[in-house]
Formats: structure tokens, C-alpha cells, sequence
């Protein structure tokens, strides 16, 4: 048996069980209170009340996919081949820091699922985000690569998590669209992890993206189910975390330090989004925290196109995007110029086309 064999089962695996834990939410939802309903906010125009309790769903697959891996290390490593017995020594190893990133999870979709059922204010959720941020960082969960000061390195993290989580939240406003963008993200990490031998990092990204899929089944257009901020909670968490344990930039493997942009790449499209919408809403003089119709995914609607097609031109984007930071891992600095390049031209193509429109220059 091979990793790339762990991988597969584990992405397949947390995609079904998600399915039916997503199922067992929608169910649940009404009686719970877990329900969105039309135009109780002013920027939300689905059409039926409808369960949002997906985040829950992803959460109890993804605990359950860790716990049946963690059992299969314990109790049958032995039969999976000398190569899965070797790396889950190292998988066994790391414990401590899959404690803090399951606790992470759990507090963090929990503080989204009170929101889902309450809302909360705005600054109450952004300190305990912070508040839990902070802990992972102080568990050794750190983003090295720019920060070669202690205190740095800490401060970053608690920063790129904060803004991970709050940009996964802004692009929750389509049907499909976060749950794509976050599974596109999560195999791109993926990807980059089994590159590089990391595999308790693999193995995290391949489950986060099969709870993504699985929430899919039942968010496609039209969607029987929301995320709810429980749902972007739990995955804008996980796309941080995974940013910042993979390791990008080898000397002996990567021609150029470039690898270490590759983050920036994969989740481009939300941290662009979240910029943008972020700066048009303080030149209006609006709060940053009181969502509107100003999304990139809105402004492809205003070009024309329909709801579904706005989504998918989106995550093409998002594709494209993460295919450029792959290419970074072995590129020369000519070819590392010519991403970069090619990368800025894309996302200034989309700036002017989002922003021609007759609606977007009425805004």
C-alpha cells in the first residue's frame, strides 16, 4: 500500500461521510433553530428558508475520518505495508499538535454555529477568533518562512489565521461557491504536502477536502443547505492551518525561495476578495463587518452571467490560481517571473471586468 492509497481512502471516506452527516444536518436543522431565512438581511437573496447547519456536518465527518485513521494507526499499521508504518510513526508523533488543531476546529465552528443560531457582534467574534488563533500559535502551530523572530513568527500566524477564517467567511454569499474554493484550496495543499513527504499534513488536507466535497453533495446550486459561519469556521480554519504547516521551500529541491508565495497563490481568490471588498467598503465609509452585494462572484452576476456560472468562473479561478503556485515548486527564477506575472494580469483582468459593469459603477 501506498501514501497516495491513504490519501485517496481518506478524501473518499470523509467525502461520504460528510454527504450523510450534511444529510443528518439538513434533517435536524428546523428543529434546532439552525434556519436562514429570505431577506432577514439585506444583502441575502435566496428564496426559501433554509437549514444552515452544514458546518456541523463537515466538523462530526472530519472528527470521525481522524479518529477511524488514528485507530488504523494504532491497531492495524501493520498490515498497510512498511512504507504507511514508517511515516505513521511520525504521524504518532504529532499528537500534540493534532490535539490543538482538533480543538481549534471545534471551538472555532462552535463560535460560528452560535452565530448561525444568535448573531453575535462583530467584534465578540473577531476576539474569539483571535483568542483561539493565539493558542494555536502558542502550541507551536507557526508560519516560519517570513518571520525568523519568535515573537514575529507568532504574530504572523494569529494574523494569517484571523484573515484566512474572516476572508473563507466573506466568500460565503453563492450557493457551492466557499465549499468549492476551500476544497480546490485544501487539494492544492494537499498536493503540495505529498511533495514534500508530509504526511500528517497530506492526511489533513485529503479529510478537510473531502468534508468540503461532501458538503457539496447538498450546496450545489440550489442549495438544500448553507455553511453557516460554522461552515466557514471550520474551513477557513483548516486552509490556515494547512498553510501554515506545509512546508513550501526546500534548498535542495526548489531552484528559488518562491515556494514560500505559494499560500498566497492557493487562497488567493478569497484573500483577494476580502481586500477588495474590504477597501471599496472603507472608501464608502461603510463598516467592513455589515456584508453587502459587493463580492467578486456578485459582480460576475452583474457581467451577465447567472448565479451557478459565477461560482464556477470563481473556482476556475481558483484552479488557475493554484495551479500557477504549484508550478513554483521547481520553476527557475525566469519561469517563477512568469507566474508572478501571469498571476497579477489575471486577477487585474478580473478587477477590471468586475468593476465595468453598469451596477458595479453605480456602487
Amino acid at each position: 500500500m501506498e501514501w497516495w492509497h491513504v490519501y485517496v481512502a481518506g478524501w473518499l471516506g470523509t467525502l461520504v461521510l460528510s454527504g450523510a452527516c450534511t444529510w443528518a444536518c439538513r434533517r435536524l436543522a428546523p428543529g434546532w433553530g439552525f434556519v436562514d431565512r429570505p431577506l432577514h438581511e439585506a444583502h441575502k437573496r435566496h428564496q426559501k428558508v433554509t437549514p444552515v447547519l452544514g458546518g456541523l456536518g463537515m466538523l462530526v465527518a472530519w472528527l470521525l475520518a481522524l479518529a477511524g485513521g488514528l485507530v488504523a494507526v494504532r491497531f492495524g499499521a501493520a498490515l498497510l505495508g512498511a512504507g504507511i508504518q514508517e511515516g505513521a510513526v511520525g504521524v504518532a508523533a504529532r499528537l500534540s499538535q493534532l490535539t490543538t488543531i482538533t480543538a481549534g476546529t471545534v471551538a472555532l465552528t462552535g463560535i460560528g454555529m452560535l452565530d448561525d443560531r444568535r448573531p453575535m457582534r462583530a467584534s465578540t467574534k473577531l476576539l474569539a477568533q483571535l483568542v483561539v488563533a493565539t493558542v494555536t500559535a502558542a502550541m507551536g502551530v507557526r508560519i516560519t518562512a517570513f518571520a525568523p523572530l519568535p515573537w514575529l513568527s507568532w504574530l504572523l500566524t494569529v494574523f494569517w489565521i484571523t484573515g484566512i477564517i474572516n476572508a473563507v467567511n466573506f466568500l460565503d454569499n453563492m450557493d457551492g461557491l466557499a465549499g468549492g474554493i476551500a476544497a480546490i484550496a485544501a487539494f492544492f495543499f494537499l498536493c503540495t504536502a505529498a511533495f514534500r513527504g508530509q504526511y500528517f499534513v497530506a492526511v489533513l488536507a485529503a479529510v478537510t477536502c473531502g468534508a468540503a466535497c461532501g458538503f457539496l453533495l447538498h450546496n450545489r446550486p440550489p442549495a438544500t443547505i448553507f455553511m453557516g459561519d460554522g461552515g466557514s469556521h471550520f474551513l477557513g480554519y483548516l486552509l490556515a492551518v494547512l498553510g501554515a504547516l506545509t512546508t513550501f521551500y526546500l534548498p535542495g529541491e526548489s531552484l528559488t525561495p518562491a515556494p514560500i508565495l505559494m499560500p498566497l497563490l492557493i487562497l488567493g481568490l478569497p484573500i483577494f476578495d476580502a481586500v477588495a471588498v474590504v477597501l471599496l467598503r472603507l472608501r464608502q465609509g461603510r463598516p467592513v463587518y455589515i456584508g453587502d452585494n459587493t463580492h467578486i462572484s456578485h459582480r460576475f452576476a452583474w457581467l451577465g452571467l447567472s448565479r451557478p456560472k459565477a461560482v464556477l468562473l470563481a473556482c476556475l479561478l481558483a484552479l488557475t490560481s493554484g495551479c500557477g503556485a504549484m508550478a513554483l515548486l521547481w520553476l527557475p527564477p525566469a519561469g517563477v517571473l512568469i507566474v508572478l506575472v501571469q498571476a497579477s494580469a489575471t486577477f487585474a483582468i478580473v478587477s477590471i471586468m468586475q468593476f465595468s459593469s453598469p451596477e458595479a459603477k453605480g456602487r
